[in-house]
């Protein structure tokens, strides 16, 4: 047997907590084998050493592997991959999913590999790491900081993560998630804001590129709108908060502190943007598809904060 780990940073549950996530993972307490290893936790950075020895829990994966680098072989891609990169990618999913659920500053920075070995007269299995992977932190918002996780926010997290592990490669659903983790991974605002709107571009923008403030504000309103009231607060306020993204990708930002509440006001839109996608398989499979852009137009033109019949 195979193992992936993911020592979590800033989370404190019940100890004994166990919660299901996509692709095999688990949300549980941090085995001990990994805190007792003494071979390669010592070449890992030690802020990352000491995260380690510190958490409380982790994302941790079992599976069948008997080297590291063993190909995955439920990957179609052209270029080969191993079980543990798909293991280590659906880890960042993961993170991602918890961040949806609740912002807050749980985050990896290391992902560890180990695997299972026969012990000398023994009947038992020795666990041992045999590769470390560094990753970049999740940054959450300062408003953010405090928020608390708790089991039933992770309990969701789960589900999201399970449905973010089965969308597939290009695609609008697949570039949007990309471009919110590499926001969500950099700290400098102005980088982190472009990207969160290239992610809601890829996802609300029309095929033709015109009119593009208009539309994606349209757009979004329409998407997330409960009412025609509140249709047209989200509409000024994605266009206020796309102004901020065009002074920015054109140069004619100057650290204007108008960008804390327009980067919290994108963020929320963009996390409510993928529970919405996550949580309704027909909207998802549509987004995933070629129809996305006239289902798109079509909801707008039905002047309907309903959305209209999903393409078979």
């Amino acid at each position: 047997m195979s193992f992936t780990v993911a020592p979590l940073r800033n989370l404190n549950l019940p100890v004994r907590t166990k919660i299901p996530f996509g692709n095999g993972f688990f949300l549980q307490d941090v085995p001990q084998w990994v805190k007792d290893d003494k071979g390669i936790l010592a070449d890992i950075n030690y802020h990352d050493r000491q995260a380690t020895l510190e958490a409380k829990h982790a994302l941790v994966a079992e599976y069948d592997a008997k080297s590291i680098g063993e190909p995955d072989p439920s990957w179609s891609g052209k270029t080969p991959r191993s079980i543990q990169d798909s293991k280590t990618e659906s880890a960042v999913l993961a993170n991602l999913a918890l961040w949806l659920r609740q912002p807050s500053g749980v985050c990896f920075t290391v992902v560890l590999h180990a695997l299972s070995w026969d012990i000398p007269g023994s009947n038992e299995k020795q666990q041992i790491i045999q590769r470390f992977e560094p990753q970049p932190p999740l940054y959450c918002n300062p408003n953010d900081v405090q928020n608390p996780v708790k089991p039933t926010h992770v309990v969701k997290a789960g589900e999201l993560h399970a449905v973010l592990c089965s969308i597939p490669r290009n695609n609008a659903v697949w570039s949007g998630m990309r471009a919110l983790w590499l926001a969500l991974t950099t700290y400098e605002s102005d980088i982190r804001y472009s990207l969160l709107w290239i992610g809601l571009e890829a996802l609300f923008g029309a095929e033709d590129s015109g009119e593009i403030t208009y539309k994606l504000a349209q757009r979004i309103a329409f998407f997330l709108a409960d009412t025609p009231e509140d249709a047209h607060d989200l509409f000024g306020k994605a266009k206020k908060c796309y102004a901020m993204r065009s002074k920015i990708v054109h140069g004619r930002w100057n650290n204007t502190p108008e960008i804390v509440a327009c980067m919290a006001d994108t963020e929320a839109i963009s996390r409510t943007v993928f529970r919405h996608l996550l949580d309704k398989p027909d909207m998802l499979r549509t987004f995933i598809s070629k129809q996305r852009d006239k289902f798109l137009e079509d909801w707008v033109f039905s002047r309907s904060i309903d959305p209209p019949p999903y393409p078979p």
